[in-house]
């Protein structure tokens, strides 16, 4: 971005050329508030379906070691055993045991596991897509200036999150209390109820308020990514000379391309006059519209046209024409078909009748 472009002055939108250097760098529209929201509330969804797996593992899991640990396998007998048996069983079956109780527990976990890491994935894709920018994985020290630092935290990004922090705290603490006012009643009862049916109680409550919760951040969080999306464009909008330049750098300077091509205009016609020459005959309009036509039998099948041009250029077709005693023909309709044609292209089917009676015509009138 050249220096001393005000935002003010920023009023295009980026082109996807610039839009692909800022991936490049890693600037992309993101939320990490999005990214939180959905993992809380996929996390709250699977272990809604998938506690009671993870609870019956765990349940064998301590059953089977407290089991073990009261067991014969794990007491020693002192009377049959060394001194260097009894300092040495104990530990190996410590380890084992440890070894053990992590992989049973890692077997029930690996589903809620999975889960979780399957959902930020594609939240993160969801968000940004593919995207491996080696640019932003290097550092950069000049974030470690506590200056700058400073500075930003007094930013119109930074008042616009301490909001949104604010607003978060206060609908989620009144959904709560909502929530809690109306479970009143039944939480004065837990009092009188078993253990068990109060602990299931509390358990059913704290979901449903963590539910509530987990809707809201996320619903919020969409809103603060459709911001981070407007503010990214608008970060990366460009002024009316950037875009020019842009355009110079990837088509190349408009004059320049309009000399190249005012050049090959007038290479290719001075070789259209150099094959003037080499004519059989020129068709003309007869004042607006020359055209030449070259028929050679080993080479084509069909005669070709070999010079064409209006007015001017027709007048010089036609100059050149006499000073090599090519004939001139007066054929207005044919002249106008001919002239829609191609240089170096054979003239169609439909025209070989009429290109055909002059030059016979010619022929005879040279004989």
């Amino acid at each position: 971005m050249p220096e001393g472009a005000d935002q003010d002055e920023r009023t295009e939108s980026a082109t996807p050329r610039r839009k692909e250097e800022a991936r490049k760098k890693g600037q992309v529209a993101k939320s990490v508030d999005l990214t939180s929201a959905a993992m809380f509330l996929v996390g709250l969804l699977a272990m809604r379906f998938v506690f009671p797996s993870i609870y019956s593992e765990l349940m064998v899991v301590m059953k089977n070691t407290f089991s073990m640990l009261n067991s014969e396998w794990w007491n020693l007998d002192a009377s049959s055993s060394t001194v260097d048996n009894s300092t040495q069983y104990p530990v190996a079956n410590m380890k084992y045991l440890t070894f053990s109780i992590a992989m049973a527990v890692a077997r029930a976990m690996a589903p809620f596991a999975l889960i979780m890491v399957c959902a930020a994935l594609a939240v993160n894709y969801a968000q940004v897509g593919f995207l491996i920018s080696e640019e932003a994985l290097q550092p950069k020290f000049d974030r470690l200036d506590p200056i700058k630092g400073a500075s930003n935290l007094i930013s119109k990004r930074t008042l616009v999150m301490f909001l949104q922090s604010l607003l978060k705290v206060f609908i989620i603490g009144y959904v709560l209390y909502i929530t809690a006012k109306g479970e009143l009643g039944r939480i004065v009862s837990l009092a009188d109820m078993p253990v068990k049916m109060a602990v299931s109680h509390i358990t059913g409550l704290v979901f449903k308020m963590a539910l509530r919760a987990a809707v809201l951040l996320f619903m919020l969080a969409v809103f603060d990514y459709a911001y981070q999306r407007w503010e990214y464009e608008r970060g990366l909008r460009m002024t009316k000379q950037e875009i020019k330049d842009e355009m110079r750098q990837s088509e190349g300077d408009p004059m320049v391309k309009s000399r190249m091509r005012s050049i090959q205009r007038e290479t290719a016609a001075r070789r259209m006059m150099q094959e003037i020459p080499t004519a059989d005959v020129v068709i003309t309009n007869p004042t607006h519209i020359a055209v030449a036509l070259k028929y050679e039998k080993e080479a084509s099948s069909a005669p070709k046209v070999c010079a064409k041009g209006a007015r001017l250029i027709a007048e010089r077709i036609k100059e050149i024409a006499r000073e090599n005693n090519i004939p001139i023909i007066e054929d207005k309709p044919l002249a106008r078909m001919l002239f829609k044609l191609d240089l170096g292209t054979e003239i169609p089917v439909t025209l070989y009748k009429a290109v055909a009676e002059i030059l016979a015509r010619i022929l005879s009138m040279d004989q």
